[in-house]
């Protein structure tokens, strides 16, 4: 036999011929107890609160990155109004304008109103410079119809969404 094997066979026979007293056996039990009634009650919660910080800790961040803006759509990104001269707040202000045409619009109705939107902001574009200065003198005349048109066509829908017929 191996010297492990011996000393456990040693240490098991002198632990039987051991005799405690019975209260021992009571007290160790309650203790015991006691341990695993604190343990059951503080663990769970602490894993939960704890799952709970990592989930937000993960999901908040991510779900910022990962949104898509409507803007986005329209403008490309924010780069193309930092060009001229617009701020995080611009942008975030159209954000917030299409949003609430998403909610107050039909699907189909929204579609077309991103349309033309898309093409009334290409061509306030053309005529914004760097510093956020409107020249509509930079337009042709086939722009400036095709501008008024955008607008009289957009106007049902800024109607519908804010109660005013201007774009």
């Amino acid at each position: 036999m191996s010297i492990d094997k011996e000393l456990r066979e040693e240490l098991r026979q002198a632990a039987d011929s051991m005799h405690c007293p019975p209260d021992l056996y009571g007290r160790v039990r309650q203790n015991y107890q006691h341990y695993m009634n604190e343990k059951r009650g503080r663990s769970p919660m602490k894993k939960r609160m704890l799952a709970g910080i990592v989930a937000v800790a993960i999901l908040i961040p991510t779900s910022v990155f990962a949104a898509s803006y409507l803007a986005d759509d329209i403008f490309g990104s924010f780069a193309t109004i930092e060009q001229h001269d617009g701020t995080q707040e611009d942008y975030q202000e159209i954000e917030g304008m299409l949003q609430a045409a998403k909610g107050k619009l039909t699907e189909d109705e929204f579609k077309e109103y991103t349309k033309l939107t898309k093409q009334l902001v290409q061509l306030k574009l053309k005529i914004t410079d760097e510093n956020g200065v409107v020249h509509e003198e930079k337009l042709t005349k086939e722009e400036q119809q095709q501008f008024e048109q955008l607008a009289s066509r957009l106007a049902p829908y800024f109607k519908k969404i804010n109660g005013t017929p201007k774009p």
